[in-house]
């Protein structure tokens, strides 16, 4: 069975409206707005692969418009990034999934592509990303083993400073000096913010008061989540809004509020049952965090687009584990 008889088929005419205006060309919000608009669930979505491992553009657009549709916000969509094998895309690929997912979404959430690599690299896949239609980047750190932190000042401003979009920022956290790096870049116009991959709450508060108020402090993660939006963090990032959109919004917002009652019970009984999934991953892969093989065999259980995975991620098949847990836990209508 071919996979895209196991998806939504989106009509002709839809198709075409969704296509009047290239992606490049649509407007975008002011960065203010942009601001704003990031401060909420950060989806981080998986790149749909046909079964021949290329990539499937259509899918990414169909999955994309399939968030904007439902209507969830603030919701911000990060393809391309960790979860999206970003390490195994080419160029061309990596715009055609950026453009694929800006299409989708139509300017209704947000698209934040992610950028990594070396530095001429970086500077053409920002580049890339902008022109394809993204709102955002996501600067991974850079390559090439420990740096100083001048050196990755310079890495973050000049990559920051070739796109006139907006800019999130994903520092190496092992340092105790990270504020002072972010202090300066929050100077930057662009710069709407950082994820926050220490998992504790001393870089969010160590920051300045006006840095705090500028930048978008992301969570990485519910665990992190828990810690992170009580104490100021003003956005979560996670994988699980690809099945649970509407529960990691709820689980924000409480957040937000500072209930952190309330997010642990919204956890434990709408977002936890889900990681149950990755019980079904071979090792290595089945460690905390969500293998993108997981995600994608629970996706297309529930009809959307997933596929399988490059190396040197290892491939699942559909299991009736991840299927029943999706078709349990998940938000997502079977089609």
């Amino acid at each position: 069975m071919a996979q895209t008889s196991r998806r939504r088929i989106l009509s002709p005419l839809a198709t075409a409206q969704r296509r009047v205006a290239a992606p490049g060309s649509r407007s975008r919000r002011s960065l203010n707005d942009l601001r704003r608009a990031l401060r909420g669930v950060h989806s981080y979505l998986p790149t749909p692969f046909h079964g021949n491992l290329e990539i499937d553009p259509e899918g990414m657009r169909q999955n994309a418009a399939f968030y904007a549709e439902a209507g969830v916000q603030p919701l911000s969509l990060v393809v391309a990034a960790g979860l999206g094998e970003l390490f195994s895309l080419g160029f061309e690929e990596h715009r055609e999934v950026v453009s694929a997912a800006a299409d989708g979404g139509g300017g209704r959430l947000p698209v934040v592509a992610g950028v990594r690599g070396g530095y001429r690299f970086a500077l053409r896949m920002a580049r890339n990303a902008e022109e394809a239609g993204a709102d955002a980047i996501l600067i991974f750190p850079p390559a090439g083993g420990p740096q100083t932190l001048e050196g990755q000042r310079r890495y973050f401003t000049e990559i920051a400073q070739s796109v006139g979009i907006g800019v999130l920022l994903y520092p190496r956290t092992q340092r105790d000096d990270w504020s002072s790096l972010l202090e300066g870049l929050a100077d930057l116009p662009n710069v709407m913010g950082f994820k926050d991959g220490s998992r504790g709450i001393d870089l969010g508060r160590s920051l300045g008061v006006r840095t705090r108020k500028r930048l978008v402090w992301t969570a990485r993660g519910e665990e992190h989540a828990l810690q992170a939006l009580p104490a100021g963090a003003t956005a979560y990032a996670t994988s699980f809004a690809s099945l649970a959109p509407r529960a990691c919004h709820d689980f924000w917002r409480l957040g937000a509020r500072g209930e952190a009652k309330g997010m642990e019970t919204l956890f434990r009984e709408r977002i936890a049952p889900l990681a149950a999934i990755r019980r079904q991953l071979p090792l290595p892969d089945r460690s905390p965090g969500f293998g993108v093989a997981a995600i994608k065999a629970a996706l297309e259980s529930l009809g959307r687009a997933g596929g399988s995975v490059r190396p040197p991620k290892l491939p699942i098949g559909p299991t009736a584990g991840i299927a029943e847990i999706a078709a349990r836990y998940s938000e997502l209508t079977q089609t």
